[in-house]
């Protein structure tokens, strides 16, 4: 009987905390026509060419904790630019570590420039302190001039970050055969990542496929001036 109870409460748990977090309505083909990637040195990429017919931008990843730096973000950087597929560069955030180390291997990684997504942190641990998660996207407000956006998973992000993290724009990470997608009151959902298991032609293996949750008028807003 306790073991029925626990369950049910689990349930209900569940459902509260979906609450006000998603769009219980179906996801539409309107949430699928602006398409981008997220990739890092793991993903095995043969063919820009290819990519640049599928996918309207790519975020990369940069950099992690207070050194280490992804050997492939320069490359991806830079053939993300020349085949004219919009990029932009996330920081993973490591716990017990300072922002203000973190986000100075950030800054020594990435130059942003006109056209380009704002910068991205990337947070996905309960063990990292949201204090110093604030100081990181203050510092890259205040460095690039522009609000950065930060990704996590939408259960993550309500139980862990929603009443702690600053009024910044959402990259959300929520499986797309739920058949919906993320939504939240009081802070604005740009990207959604819907499948970590994705397939495009010109890289070999899964890849994190995204969507850009607006019209292409939103995303140019969107990009750095």
């Amino acid at each position: 009987m306790l073991k029925k109870i626990l369950i049910c409460f689990g349930i209900i748990l569940f459902f509260v905390l979906m609450y006000n977090l998603i769009d219980l309505s179906p996801s539409s083909k309107d949430d699928f026509k602006i398409l981008g990637i997220d990739i890092s040195h793991h993903n095995k990429i043969y063919d820009w060419n290819q990519i640049n017919k599928q996918a309207d931008f790519c975020i990369i990843k940069a950099s992690e904790g207070k050194s280490y730096k992804d050997p492939k973000f320069n490359s991806n950087w830079n053939n993300s630019k020349k085949h004219n597929i919009v990029r932009g560069a996330y920081h993973f955030f490591a716990p017990g570590i300072s922002a203000e180390k973190q986000f100075s291997n950030y800054k020594n990684q990435v130059k942003l420039v006109s056209k380009d997504l704002p910068p991205i942190l990337d947070v996905e641990l309960k063990e990292c302190d949201i204090d110093e998660v604030n100081k990181w996207l203050k510092l890259a407000e205040n460095y690039y001039g522009v609000k950065p956006i930060v990704y996590t998973d939408y259960l993550f992000f309500k139980v862990f970050m929603e009443r702690k993290l600053g009024n910044y724009p959402l990259w959300l990470h929520l499986n797309y055969k739920l058949k919906v997608k993320p939504k939240f009151n009081n802070f604005d959902c740009v990207f959604w990542q819907y499948n970590q298991e994705g397939r495009m032609n010109g890289i070999n293996g899964d890849i994190d496929l995204d969507s850009f949750l607006g019209d292409s008028n939103d995303f140019n807003n969107l990009l750095i001036k």
